[in-house]
């Protein structure tokens, strides 16, 4: 399901889709859509680690936008890089 909200937390769009459809096929059509049907400037897209593939927050970063999704943390260099520096073994 993706959920479109105002910047005070208030749903205005949502879309859902088959469940057996996986997160990086439905990601650029949410994308096209949101930009079609709304005049949007600023978005920050929140997904899960679903979401979280090479090519979508490449997509991401190409069309300047912010967003926050979930990592595996045994698999992400950069995320025990960082904790590491904090003191964190993981």
């Amino acid at each position: 399901m993706g959920l479109l909200m105002t910047k005070q937390g208030i749903p205005i769009a949502h879309q859902v889709f088959p469940g057996n459809r996986h997160d990086t096929k439905t990601f650029g059509m949410v994308i096209e859509d949101l930009k079609q049907r709304f005049s949007v400037r600023k978005v920050i897209l929140v997904g899960d680690r679903g979401m979280a593939s090479e090519a979508n927050l490449e997509q991401i970063r190409t069309l300047d936008m912010e967003y926050v999704v979930g990592v595996k943390l045994r698999k992400s260099q950069q995320t025990q890089e960082l904790l590491s520096i904090r003191g964190i073994i993981y």
